[in-house]
């Protein structure tokens, strides 16, 4: 029989399943204490915690409780399903088989993986002083800038042509540059602080004076020329920065090691790809990536963290 597609209800039902056959491994400790009976089943404390730990941090301790209400709610709902799938035996159907298999096994493979770094991903005091003394623009000497803002789509032979029409001129010219050559653009007053911009290309904004323009690419086939109207000095104390350098270096280091755990794995595994799906093995052990690429992936992620600061 060929596996459907679960639906809108059925995943949830799935969530529910999943809920159950988790909460049937922890112990008796305080934290799998009952806090909810649904019908013969029953919902933990320990699962009402792993579910109000993944909210997003900073709610508003007036709205604390609201949200821990929806949670038991939710719960209470998927607990629900989950006995209604159960009754029907759907968890014997193999499209809901499949999907449990799937979400078993990246479960099993996102504990083995946060077991193995995370004693290891943790930057030291050293290292965090460092990032922050090698990135002054984000911290120390940390700007708000009021930019002019153009935005067009170009191929790369038209973004050096329109790069080299734009040194030494203003904004003004360069839009007139692509009025001629009928390249369409918006136009935009912008405020944004260091964190909000392309980290790789902060340094040479950090570098332009008032009236100065920069051409650069947002991504591949899309391009931003700005032009520094005025800047205002905002900078983060390094009290303040530390939090989120740890948080945002954890992460990296976490990427790292587990990348190089999986590389190991694979190493040292005999992997063998059977009949018709040999002709996958090359395409799916791949070069590892070279370093510019994964200098712009971390470097993706450290906007995301940065930008936390404000």
């Amino acid at each position: 029989m060929r596996a459907r597609p679960l639906g809108a209800v059925a995943a949830v039902i799935l969530a529910g399943v999943v809920g159950i056959a988790l909460s049937a491994c922890g112990g008796g400790s305080k934290a799998t204490q009952v806090a909810v009976k649904v019908n013969k089943d029953e919902i933990t404390v320990l699962q009402i915690n792993e579910q109000l730990a993944r909210l997003p941090s900073g709610i508003p301790a007036d709205q604390i409780e609201a949200a821990k209400a929806q949670v038991i709610g939710r719960l209470v709902t998927q607990q629900l399903l989950a006995q209604q799938a159960l009754e029907r035996k759907l968890d014997r159907d193999p499209s809901v088989l499949g999907a449990l298999e799937e979400a078993r096994l990246n479960i099993l493979a996102q504990a083995y993986v946060q077991r193995v770094v995370a004693e290891q991903a943790k930057p030291t005091d050293q290292e965090i002083r460092k990032y922050y003394a090698d990135n002054p623009d984000l911290f120390a000497q940390r700007k708000v800038y009021r930019l002019q803002e153009l935005v067009f789509s170009a191929s790369p032979e038209q973004q050096k042509a329109i790069e080299a029409a734009a040194s030494g001129k203003s904004l003004k010219r360069l839009a007139e540059y692509l009025n001629e050559h009928k390249i369409a653009f918006s136009s935009d007053n912008v405020l944004r602080a260091a964190e909000q911009l392309p980290l790789v290309r902060l340094p040479e904004i950090a570098q332009l004076k008032n009236g100065e323009v920069l051409v650069y690419a947002l991504a591949p086939g899309r391009v931003s020329a700005i032009e520094v109207l005025a800047t205002d000095l905002q900078p983060v104390d390094e009290k303040k920065a530390s939090p989120v350098i740890e948080k945002y270096l954890t992460n990296l280091k976490s990427e790292q090691l587990a990348e190089n755990e999986i590389k190991r794995l694979r190493d040292t595994a005999k992997i063998e790809y059977v009949g018709d799906f040999a002709k996958y093995a090359s395409v799916l052990t791949p070069a590892r990536p070279a370093g510019p690429a994964k200098d712009k992936a971390a470097s993706g992620e450290q906007e995301k963290g940065i930008a936390a600061l404000h």
